[in-house]
């Protein structure tokens, strides 16, 4: 393809004018050929672009672009060996001296050889590239005198993941929507409702609107969202409703056993279970039908799909059919996209004439709107680049895979070489895959196609090409991760780049036919994922012939160490191997000799060791070795010089060798193990790597470093300014040692302060911060200080787990960006007052330096902290002190049994906070006075005496197995207090329960409320809702019960009774007035 040729001159001038080409002209014996090759490729650039765009209506132009291509790769990986022996040493290029003679002359003879051949080779590609260049004047080529700029980025916008509803048809589709979903209907416990529509229409946003609407979530005990997509995986799709469930899966993967699981899990329970993405209905017939028979009445299972024949067969109640948006409303949309202040909306809103045009061209589909406003943001707000866009032949381009429309190609057309490079990189996944941010930038760094420029290191490069993409909505955000960290893309962008891929990338799911489909192309890129239990020999076979392969992803496969074994000595042009969770014990000592191999990950598989040859991958840039079983890491590993990342979380690796230090140009450096003696990596080694971005130490009981410091480690890390990520991490106490020491003698928790407090000093450019199992008595001084806020102003995450014996908690009120807090595991604390806020004593009164504290600390973590007795506000009205903790919206208290109060004036001041989750705070006494306060969970709170003045309470859940009836709290709130109320959820015991039935004690005091949702620890419950006077048991009076198939539409479960008495006719359309619904579609998780 053009894109890809485009891109490689691109680089391959780059890698030409950055390489010395005159030591290199000398070293192959070549003069003058390096020059002729850059003005070949200068002249075939100028066409590259018009070509690309004819290639698809165009057989003769496309072998073209095929051929051109061929010979762009061989040019890489000759530039890339002549880079490899440029960068060699005179010895090494040689041959070392040797005692004989005989040794060093035949060293240099096969250097003489090699160099020779590789001249050879370059002065055969310039023969070659002349003649396809000749050709090119037969096609008539438009010229283009400059590429697209790689680095033309959009304006800048929030990441914060934006709603797409936009105009009044969504809206009360939504709505509608809901209300179905949350009604009672008496045919069957689970009933399926689904969205039908085109690609691209917004089946998914409607569904995310639904999911996330406050009734939908005040009236379903568990929700769960699971992306299903064409080639989904049993075992995943059960374990992502585990997870969604709160569940865990305990590392099972069969089928077998996540089944019980999840029956366990939703038995006795109403659930929301969302399907998007489904592509045929065994999904349910032969996967979770069964598994979900056991949910409570008013379980419901929303499908989102293309095909209508799907929701029939899977006999969902409703259909929802998606219609194309209005032409009024897709304007909205494009504005909504191209404009972010009110002077851009002026300026969009003076364009309309042109804009509507353009928005009849993308066909109503909201997918096609977003793309192309991602267009018109990069080209700017003005008539003439409207016009352009208006103009493009892309809009009428043929040939395009069904459901693809020209809007849709134009937006890829518009992009810079390199990100289309990126963007088609991501069609090697699978459907609704979801890419981590870090991991597909080094995938694209890898091969190539991020091209950094001035000071910009490749992974900063790589993130402006991520971020850029997501801007132009050619990959979108998805809301369970932080700050954009994880993204998928949606399927038909994926049929997009799986054409423009065709010729030359496989991705496979069925083994036979999806190598029958390419078997006579010349693949660069093959992607194996999952394929479950299909026989992968002949694939394998297959792949051996295509040794033109660059990135070969094997995941989750049973490959074993004889195919690796088999297949890299056939695959020597490999930049990017993959063998995450295959069946690998060892790789082979020819690994060595893949000098092209730039990424190589091992991640959960049972190898125990790698080889010394490792040392010998000169151009590795990444090494990830998560979670497998390597006990050490070969010497030799400190010869990769051009690594970048060294990921080796959760391995038992015992130590680093000594010389890490020398990988200057590491950023990543993950699970590092400190260990003692002159063999091993040192704390003043790692202060030497300057480049470092992400940091993470364990086992730092074995430091000593700090007991004598050199300068070097007296500065500790405080130089290292490109440091943003840092774990620090001792090994935990041995669960026999008690406390108040816990086994560790004076002279170990000197010893671990002077450590932390000099050899591990972070800068001030750190933004998360994570130290665990530290036994210092004390907190490190930096993060102690009166000046906390000045050495770390720009943290934004702190996670301090087990630091058992620490009394106080340093002043964190101080950190100015600070918004995420967690504190689990501090036993040794007892109290928490002004030094925790950051007062400090000053003539008899606590004040402090800054008019607020904790400005934007937005959720706050206490947990395990066994003694904790008293939490003291420390701030007097009459101090200087204007306001603390004024963001704080999350407040969650666990296992703290001893604490008695909430701060008196945590209510006055934390004023933006609305949800709570206390459990396991026996002692606490009261939780009054939050005026915001929306949701509050209470779980085993023995001694609670008062919770009241919570006037906008909407969710209130009481939980405690040991509970006979309702606490007198409760009773008192619910006469008077909790007038906004809307759900009441209650867990307790089979006594309590049966006292709330109709008949019951309880009964008169809790039937006001409009949902209530009550359950005992044997799964039996009772479900009722007010406005259709409805309620749903499974309590039998002999506790009997029994099962009945979900397809049944003749009534209720046999093992569940309706409270006939509470029955009323249900409207066929109720339409009562709705309070408006939660809008906020971006979910981000920490």
């Amino acid at each position: 393809m053009a894109m890809v040729v485009e891109a490689f001159v691109t680089g391959l001038l780059s890698a030409l004018g950055d390489l010395a080409m005159k030591e290199a002209d000398g070293l192959l014996a070549v003069p003058g050929e390096v020059q002729r090759l850059q003005s070949t490729l200068r002249t075939i650039r100028l066409v590259l672009r018009d070509a690309e765009r004819r290639r698809i209506d165009d057989e003769a132009i496309d072998d073209w672009l095929r051929e051109l291509k061929d010979a762009m790769y061989d040019a890489d990986d000759i530039l890339d060996e002549c880079r490899v022996q440029a960068e060699k040493k005179p010895t090494e290029r040689a041959g070392a001296p040797k005692r004989r003679r005989f040794s060093w002359f035949s060293g240099f003879r096969r250097h003489v050889e090699l160099t020779h051949e590789i001249g050879a080779r370059i002065r055969d590609l310039n023969r070659r590239l002349e003649e396809i260049s000749a050709r090119r004047t037969a096609f008539d080529f438009r010229v283009y005198s400059d590429p697209k700029p790689t680095s033309r980025v959009s304006r800048k916008t929030s990441p914060v993941l934006e709603s797409d509803i936009v105009g009044t048809v969504m809206e009360e589709d939504a709505r509608d929507l809901v209300e179905l979903l949350t009604k009672e209907d008496t045919r069957r416990n689970v009933l399926v409702l689904a969205i039908v529509g085109i690609g691209g229409i917004g089946k998914t946003t409607l569904a995310q609107r639904v999911f996330h609407d406050d009734r939908t979530k005040a009236c379903f005990r568990r929700s769960m969202w699971v992306c299903v997509s064409q080639e989904f995986v049993e075992s995943d799709v059960l374990r992502d409703i585990i997870a969604g469930a709160g569940g865990s899966d305990g590392g099972a993967r069969s089928r077998a056993l996540l089944e019980p699981v999840v029956e366990s899990l939703l038995r006795g329970n109403k659930f929301l279970l969302v399907l998007d993405d489904v592509w045929s209905e065994h999904i349910w017939e032969d996967l979770l039908r069964n598994p979900l028979q056991g949910g409570a009445a008013g379980s419901r299972v929303l499908v989102t799909t293309r095909n209508e024949g799907i929701a029939r067969r899977m006999k969902a109640v409703h259909t929802h059919r998606m219609k194309l948006l209005p032409l009024h409303d897709g304007w909205s949309l494009l504005c909504k996209k191209v404009a972010h202040r009110d002077d851009e909306e002026r300026d969009a809103r003076s364009l309309a004439d042109i804009g509507l045009k353009i928005v009849e061209k993308c066909d109503g589909l909201p997918l096609a709107i977003k793309t192309i406003g991602g267009v018109l943001c990069t080209n700017g707000l003005s008539r003439r680049a409207w016009e352009q866009v208006l103009r493009s032949a892309a809009w009428s381009q043929t040939g395009l895979p069904e459901g693809v429309n020209g809007a849709l190609y134009l937006s890829y057309e518009d992009l810079p070489s390199q990100l289309k490079q990126c963007f088609l990189y991501c069609a090697m996944f699978p459907e609704d895959y979801i890419h981590l941010r870090q991991y597909l930038i080094q995938f694209w760094i890898a091969e190539g196609f991020v091209q950094a420029a001035g000071d910009l290191t490749p992974e900063e490069a790589g993130e402006e090409y991520y971020r850029e993409l997501i801007r132009r909505s050619l990959l979108q955000p998805h809301p369970m991760y932080h700050d954009q960290f994880g993204c998928t893309m949606h399927d038909l962008l994926r049929s997009l780049a799986h054409f423009l891929t065709r010729d030359e990338s496989l991705f496979v799911t069925d083994v036979q036919q999806g190598w029958k489909s390419t078997a006579s192309a010349k693949l660069r890129r093959v992607s194996v994922i999952a394929p479950g239990t299909q026989r992968l020999q002949p694939i394998l076979d297959a792949i051996k012939k295509q040794e033109s392969v660059r990135t070969l992803l094997l995941e989750r496969t049973s490959v074993s160490e004889m195919d690796v074994d088999d297949h890299l000595r056939k695959l020597r042009r490999l930049r990017v191997l993959h063998l995450a969770d295959t069946w690998i014990l060892r790789l082979p000592q020819h690994i060595g000799e893949l000098i092209h191999l730039r990424y190589l990950d091992l991640s959960d598989c049972h190898i125990r060791e790698l080889p010394e040859s490792i040392g010998n991958l000169v151009n590795l840039q990444y090494l990830i070795l998560n979670r497998s079983r390597i006990s050490h890491l070969p010497k030799s590993v400190v010869k990769l010089h051009n690594l970048r990342s060294l990921d080796l979380e959760c391995v038992p690796v015992e130590g680093f060798p000594s010389g890490i230090g020398r990988l200057q140009h590491l950023n990543v450096l993950r699970g590092l193990v400190v260990n003692t003696g002159r063999a091993w990596c040192s704390l003043e080694e790692v202060s030497n790597l300057r480049r470092l971005r992400w940091l993470a130490i364990s086992k730092l009981e074995r430091a000593w470093a700090a007991a004598e410091p050199g300068e070097a480690a007296a500065k500790g890390l405080r130089n290292n300014q490109d440091l943003e990520w840092v774990e620090m991490h001792c090994s935990p106490c041995r669960a026999d040692t008690p406390p108040p020491s816990f086994g560790y003698a004076e002279e170990e928790m000197e010893r671990i302060e002077r450590v932390f407090d000099t050899a591990l000093h972070p800068p001030s450019s750190l933004d998360k911060l994570e130290i665990q199992h530290f036994f210092g008595r004390r907190y490190p001084t930096w993060l102690t200080t009166a000046s906390v806020g000045l050495l770390l102003p720009n943290l934004r995450r702190l996670v301090l787990v087990d630091c058992r014996l620490c009394p106080w908690l340093p002043p964190l009120g101080k950190l100015p960006n600070l918004e995420f807090l967690r504190i689990r595991g501090a036993s040794a604390v007892v109290a928490i007052g002004s030094e925790f806020l950051g007062c400090e004593a000053a003539g008899g009164k606590r004040r402090s330096s800054s008019p607020v504290l904790f400005p934007k600390l937005t959720e706050l973590w206490f947990g395990g902290m066994m003694n904790w007795e008293e939490w003291r506000w420390g701030v007097a009205e009459d101090d200087e002190v204007a306001v603390a903790m004024p963001r704080l919206s999350h407040l969650h208290l666990v296992d703290c049994p001893r604490l008695r109060d909430l701060p008196e004036a945590l209510n006055r001041h934390a004023t933006a906070l609305t949800r709570m989750q206390i459990k396991g705070v026996g002692s606490l006494k009261s939780i009054c006075g939050f005026s915001s306060m929306k949701r509050l969970q209470i779980h085993d709170e023995s001694d609670l005496e008062s919770v009241s003045d919570l006037p906008a309470l909407e969710f209130l859940e009481v939980s405690n197995s040991k509970m006979s009836s309702l606490p007198k709290w409760l009773l008192k709130a619910l006469q008077a207090q909790f007038t906004a109320l809307q759900r009441l959820d209650i867990e307790g015991s089979s006594q309590l329960l049966r006292s709330c039935l109709q008949n019951g004690e309880e009964w008169p005091r809790i039937s006001h409320v409009p949902i209530v949702y009550i359950q005992d620890d044997q799964h039996k419950y009772i479900y009722y809702t007010k406005s259709s006077s409805t309620a749903y048991t499974n309590l039998k009076e002999h506790g009997e019960d029994q099962e009945q198939d979900m397809d049944d539409t003749h009534g209720n479960e046999a093992g569940e009774e309706r409270l006939d008495s509470f029955l009323a006719p249900i409207p066929q359309d109720r339409r009562a007035a709705r309070k408006p619904p939660w809008t906020n579609l971006c979910l981000c998780s920490e």
